[in-house]
């Protein structure tokens, strides 16, 4: 199953911190630059193994 996701962050800890927990399904990450406002943006492809794909809201995703 592919994912695309957004994600906003205010500090670098704070997208590294993300990335470490996403890391075993992150095929790709890009993070805009030099971006003038308070948030700050990354963009993520990420690939969830069919066998973990999440069945109901109960279920851990990963």
């Amino acid at each position: 199953m592919a994912l695309k996701a957004r994600i906003s962050y205010e500090e670098p800890q704070e997208l590294h911190a993300v990335t470490e927990l996403l890391k075993p399904i992150i095929k790709s990450c890009k993070a805009d630059k030099g971006e003038n406002g308070r948030y700050k943006k990354a963009y993520m492809d990420l690939e969830i193994p069919k066998g973990k794909a999440q069945k109901s809201a109960d279920m851990p995703l990963i």
